[in-house]
């Protein structure tokens, strides 16, 4: 049991507690052994990205091949004007009248595992689209079962079906730190602003952890990103100060989180057994 800092008792305190951890370390040395870690995974990031990159280009080389609504949507992004892009996609969707949500899931689901779309992008057009709360809830449920896809389909085709995008080595690295920081470190690779999300779920389809687990991580992993661009989109013609403030919030609740990933991964491991 941890003994107070003031009196020298025991105490089972937060503060006791963080003063015991290396919570109260000095923020260099943890950013130290953070960019540390960081640099052990940067093959998965890179190999993650390839794929991304791969699955890009596939689905560009398909565009003759998919439904003529989904290329009238890709021309939409295409433009060059930010404002009449964005009119422009809020228009082809209030043309779908009461199917659009339906429409819109199709959209996220497709960006989640063919890839030929930003996520960033569509987590903004359902914010700009259906409004904040719809907008979240609609990202939400488009990226978990677009995640859960990825993930089933290399659970059950095994490694045939991303030997040819990702080489053996950096499965390896990958299966690694999975093995070392189990689910923890999944989570962290959602929660960071910035990494290939949806190439590392048919990754992820490889380990030997619960699919339901790893659509449960997956999902409270993104959820703060996506909220930060949901509400982006939500507000991008109203107030554009408020926007700015909220990514930057996002940006720094990310970097904290990465800092003190210690702490989340303590509580992550006790919500999941």
């Amino acid at each position: 049991m941890l003994r107070c800092g003031l009196c020298g008792n025991p105490c089972q305190c937060l503060i006791c507690a963080a003063y015991g951890s290396d919570t109260m370390k000095p923020l260099s040395s943890r950013l130290e052994r953070k960019l540390r870690r960081l640099s052990a995974v940067l093959p998965v990031l890179l190999g993650a990205l390839a794929v991304t990159g791969l699955l890009g280009l596939a689905a560009w080389l398909a565009r003759p091949y998919l439904p003529q609504a989904f290329g009238d949507f890709m021309a939409e992004l295409a433009r060059d004007d930010f404002e009449s892009r964005r009119l422009a996609i809020k228009a082809w969707f209030d043309a779908w009248g009461a199917v659009a949500a339906w429409v819109f899931l199709g959209v996220q689901f497709l960006q989640v595992v063919v890839a030929p779309i930003p996520g960033q992008v569509t987590g903004m057009v359902g914010g700009f689209v259906f409004g904040f709360w719809q907008g979240l809830a609609l990202n939400v449920v488009g990226n978990a079962v677009g995640s859960l896809t990825a993930m089933l389909l290399t659970r059950f085709f095994g490694e045939k079906i991303m030997r040819p995008f990702v080489p053996r080595r950096i499965q390896e690295r990958f299966d690694a730190a999975m093995h070392r920081g189990g689910l923890n470190n999944f989570f962290m690779l959602f929660l960071l602003p910035g990494t290939p999300k949806d190439s590392i779920c048919f990754m992820a389809g490889l380990t030997r952890f619960p699919i339901w687990r790893l659509l449960l991580v997956n999902t409270l992993g993104r959820l703060p990103g996506l909220m930060v661009l949901t509400f982006t989109g939500a507000a991008i013609d109203g107030n554009l100060l408020a926007v700015k403030l909220v990514f930057g919030a996002g940006l720094l609740l990310a970097l904290v989180a990465w800092l003190f990933d210690e702490e989340l991964k303590e509580r992550l491991a006790r919500f999941t057994g």
